[in-house]
Parts: C-alpha cells; structure tokens; sequence
C-alpha cells in the first residue's frame, strides 16, 4: 500500500542527514527566523566575507586584542570630538612631566625677574630665595641663609665685608689694591714745557674671591683759591658688577695745585689724576689757581702710558670707563670762584667779585657729558677742556704788564674750562668737570655735584674726612667748613664689598611654609634648582619629600634634568610624589634634607594635583 502521510514522530533523530538532502533543496525561507543560534554556529565560520559591507554596531560594544587595529589601519584623520579617549596613568604622566618642568622653570625665571620670593601658580608655587620669607626657620635645622648668593647650603655661612680705599698714592687694604705713585698724570704744558722731572702710575684693584659684585665710591679733588675760593669736588657711586680676579685701573683726583705771582712755570697738572695746568709758561702776574683732578675708576691697562707722558697721546676710549668723579674749577684772581665738579654737569665759574657788574661769562663752563667747558670770555687757553681733562688756565696779555689768568677748569668725564679775563684786576674761575656713571655694568647709581667750595657726597656715611672740598676761604662763596686752608683737598676712591664664606657642616634640612590648596591633593611634582660645590648623589646627598597635611611626607625620586640654561652650573633637579595614602589635608609643603657632599640650593617649585 503507497505511504499517503510522513509524520514529525515518524523521522527519528539523526534519520536525514547532509547525503540524503540534495543541494539548494533548503532555502533561506525555508529557515525561521529563530532556528539557528550563536551557540550552533562554530568558531571560524563566520568570516568577514559572510558579513554585510556595512554593520552598525552603534548599540554594540566591539573589544579588539591589544594588537589587533595598527596605527596602518587607521586614517590619517580621527575626529574624537564626540568620544572619549581613556589613557593609562603612567601615560598621563609621562605627558605632563616636560609641561610641569616647564611651568616650574618659567616660574621660577618669573620669580628672578621680578624680584619675588615666593611665586604662586595655580595649583603651585615657586620660591626662588631672594629672602627667608618661603621657609619655615623652626622646622629646619643648619639651613644658613646666605642673601648674597640667595641660596640655601649645607655648610656654614661666615658673612664677610671687604673695604679697599684709595688716596693719590696711598691704599688701606694691600691685599686688593695697588698704589698709584704720584697722581700727577702729566709731565708736560701744551703738550711740549716740561713742569717736572717724573710722571706717576695709575693704582689697581683686583676683585678677590667670593665676590660679584662691588660698591664703588669716588670723590672728585678740589680746586685751589687764588683770591677767588676753588670749586669743590663732585660725588659718584654706584653697584659694579664684577667676577674674582678681575682688575681696575684706579685714578685718584689731585687738589688743585696754587700759583704766585713768582711762577715761573706752573706746577704739573693733568688731564686725569689734577685739572687744568697753567697758561702761558712766561712770567705771571695776576694769576688763577689750578683746577682739582678727576677721580675714576678704569678697565685695566686703559690709560696708556703715553697718557701719562703727554698731553699728546691717545685719549681713553668711552667704553673703559667705568665711573667719574668730577674736579672743582681753580679760583681766579680778584673773586672769581672756581665752579664746583657735577653731576651730570658741571658748576660754571664764577666772574668776579660780588657787588660788581662783572658779568659771569668771564667764569669758565662746567664740563658736560659730551663736552669739556668752553673758556670763559676773553680768555686764551693753551689747552682747551676735554675727555677726562681740564682747561690749562686761560691768560690775557696786559700790554707791558705781565698777563694775567684765570682759573683752570677741574677734571672729569669731560672737565671743565678756563676763567676769562675780566678786567685789569679780576679773572674768572674755572668750571668744575663732570661725573659719569653712565657704564652698563654699573647699577643703583647716584651722583652729587658739589656747590661753591663744598664739595659733593661728604653726607655719605663712607666720606673720609679731609677730601675733595674746595680751597678757601674766599668772599665770594662760604669757605668749606672742613678747609682751612687756600689749597684744595684731594679725592679719594673706595670699593666696598660683602659676600659669604663656606664651612662645610655636614647635614641641613630646609623646610617650607605651608602652602593653601584649593583641594586635597593626590599627587605632586617638585622641581630642585641646584648648584653642586661638591659631586651630590642624588636621593642620597640630596633628599626631596612633599607634604598634603603639613606634618607627614612622602620621599620622592629626584632625576636630573639637565641645566637651567646651558652650562649655568645650576642643574634643574625633579620628581614626582603619590601623596594620596598621607593624612587628607590642604597644607602643601616641600622639604629638602642634605647630607654630606655640599650643595647651594636656588630655589624650589611645588605643583599639586
């Protein structure tokens, strides 16, 4: 009998199989939607030509093995605009290292720049030492302070001063300095009539060790009375930045030298260590007195010896002088007072007697800062006023009279010029030179001109007494109430120094203030300027730790990152704390514990986050 009906209970398990089934007889319509799962689907067999081009996974979440996707597969482009990108933290701070390195060292230049002891950032702060304000003095111990260097060290500061005075040929402090001779730098009038037999040399100054910088002081020399009171000296100081073993030509000005009515040469004057030498070389009648001399400070070998000898020599070029004081003017015959050495300028002398018409033409000019003075009217000068000289004293003949002259111009940066003639009795006085303290390598400069006989900067708690005033007294200008004599006073030049000598004492520990969070930090950075005396090892001789709470800290591992710029000498030492398992807390703060081998530490920078 023919089967008419196949049941579903009639096919047992396993009864059709692949063989019994001929190709395409099932179809995809033939399969219901739900009758193959993942689960019978073995690895492998799906591949990525089963697939769709295009599969929208946006509601999926697609792991891939680390080595998976390479930088090959990927477009020269990735908008991540819309995604977040999660780094790992060892990644995170391999980034910010250089950044924090570098916002630590831009603060810390900030610092330096604008003369700030402790430098807030965000998140931060940076102290570069310029005082003791940003360390907490009770909690460290042998941290010595010294403010010369601003530094912090692990030895012993020893403060010390050093004080080199200089008079024409005498010093206090041989150790430095060197004694000129004689301060009569010129042997000659006009360059050809000898006055004297010999010329003197320049003293020097060399910087010793342990120093950087010097304070300079120099007092200009005093003009001479004649009949007319000389003209004080003028006052300049000044900050010198300078290195050890460096040398200075130092000049110191000559009072003014007098003249009689039985010269028959005048004495030697020149146009740096005195002022202005006499007029004609005959016989003087109605004569002026000599101007004061320059007193200065000069690159070494910068007067060269040709300078001494003659007035025809070479000049000294701008750029080696360092500082200048100004000589007071010589006093003329009849009442003209000498003019005082500047400031900037110098004083004009006087014309005549007060009480009289006697116009102050007559007076010479005081020297300026690019010009010596002009000769007063009337006057004929055998050398004019100058670069660091005075005006020989200007003359007039009287007919069968022997001449007359006025007063000499005083030394300076440019020195000042002759007295006039003012009548058959009376001559001008000479015009004070100028001060300079115009050199780039000199800072917190002052300059004080002097007025009539009194001399500039004798209100200085570094004046020595019996220096740089004018010779009285006179009737046209009060006498200087320390000159009791007609000749004026000599100059005089002093270097003032301070700095720190080191003792190495073993351990020292610098702690910080307390710094104000906005939040409780996790982790911080701190950055180590740091100069070696000795060879440090780092984390050994030279311990860095940081601070969340104030009072418990974590040690971080210095590295060295090179120089703050090139080869300073001052290296930038960093590392990186984690503070989060510390005491929570809001109060930053960095130590430093030093051992052994010396350091000088510049300054530190902490940054939090």
């Amino acid at each position: 009998m023919a089967l008419t009906k196949v049941t579903k209970g009639g096919i047992t398990n396993d009864a059709v199989d692949g063989d019994i089934l001929k190709d395409g007889a099932i179809t995809t319509a033939k399969i219901g939607a739900s009758a193959i799962e993942s689960s019978e689907i073995n690895d492998g067999t799906v591949i990525v030509d089963d697939l769709a081009s295009t599969l929208n996974l946006s509601s999926k979440t697609v792991t891939l093995p680390n080595t998976s996707v390479t930088a090959g597969m990927l477009s020269n482009t990735l908008d991540l605009s819309s995604k977040t990108v999660t780094l790992s933290g060892s990644t995170v701070a391999a980034l910010k290292q250089p950044i924090q390195d570098n916002i630590g060292l831009l603060g810390f230049k900030m610092a330096v720049n604008d003369g700030l002891t402790v430098f807030n950032l965000v998140d931060g702060v940076v102290d570069e030492f310029n005082d003791e304000s940003g360390t907490d003095e009770a909690e460290g111990s042998n941290d010595v302070y010294c403010a010369t260097e601003d530094s912090y060290a692990n030895y012993a500061y020893s403060p010390f001063s050093l004080s080199a005075g200089f008079t024409t040929s005498t010093i206090t402090e041989p150790d430095t300095s060197t004694a000129g001779t004689d301060a009569n730098l010129r042997c000659t009038q006009g360059g050809s009539v000898p006055y004297n037999t010999g010329c003197g040399t320049v003293g020097s100054y060399t910087v010793p060790c342990g120093i950087s910088s010097v304070n300079v002081y120099t007092w200009g020399a005093g003009g001479t009375k004649f009949s007319g009171p000389g003209g004080g000296g003028g006052f300049s100081s000044g900050s010198l930045a300078v290195t050890a073993g460096q040398t200075f030509d130092i000049v110191v000005g000559e009072y003014g030298h007098p003249q009689t009515s039985t010269d028959t040469g005048a004495p030697a004057k020149g146009p740096l260590g005195a002022g202005g030498g006499g007029g004609s070389p005959a016989p003087q009648g109605n004569l002026g007195s000599m101007g004061g001399g320059l007193s200065g400070i000069f690159g070494p070998n910068a007067i060269p010896l040709e300078s001494l000898t003659n007035n025809n020599g070479p000049q000294v070029s701008a750029p080696t002088v360092f500082i200048v004081a100004g000589g007071g003017g010589g006093g003329g015959h009849g009442g003209g007072l000498g003019g005082a050495g500047g400031g900037l300028t110098g004083q004009e002398g006087g014309g005549g007697p007060p009480g009289t018409s006697t116009p102050n033409s007559y007076g010479g000019d005081g020297g300026t800062q690019c010009a010596g003075g002009a000769t007063g009217s009337s006057g004929n000068t055998t050398e004019a006023a100058g670069f660091l000289r005075g005006a020989d004293a200007a003359w007039m003949p009287r007919g069968g009279n022997p001449n007359v002259t006025g007063g000499s111009g005083g030394g300076g940066y440019y020195g000042g010029g002759a007295g006039g003639y003012a009548g058959t009795t009376y001559t001008g006085g000479g015009g004070g030179g100028s001060s300079y303290v115009g050199h780039p390598q000199l800072t917190c400069t002052s300059n004080e001109g002097g007025s009539g006989g009194e001399g500039g900067g004798t209100a200085s708690p570094f004046y020595v007494a019996g220096t740089n005033e004018g010779g009285g007294p006179g009737f046209a200008a009060p006498s200087p109430p320390s000159c009791t004599t007609n000749v004026g006073e000599d100059g005089y030049v002093l270097f003032a120094a301070s700095g720190c000598n080191a003792t190495p004492g073993g351990s020292s520990t610098i702690t910080s203030e307390t710094f104000a969070s906005g939040t409780v930090a996790t982790s911080a950075r701190i950055v180590v300027f740091e100069e070696n005396v000795e060879t440090p090892t780092l984390n050994t001789d030279i311990i860095a730790s940081v601070s969340r709470d104030g009072t418990n800290f974590t040690t971080t591992t210095l590295s060295d990152s090179g120089y703050v710029t090139g080869s300073s000498g001052q290296r930038i030492l960093t590392g990186q704390a984690d503070i989060s398992g510390q005491p929570s807390g809001q109060s930053m703060r960095w130590k430093l514990a030093l051992a052994n081998n010396t350091v000088k530490i510049h300054g530190v920078s902490l940054q939090w986050s």
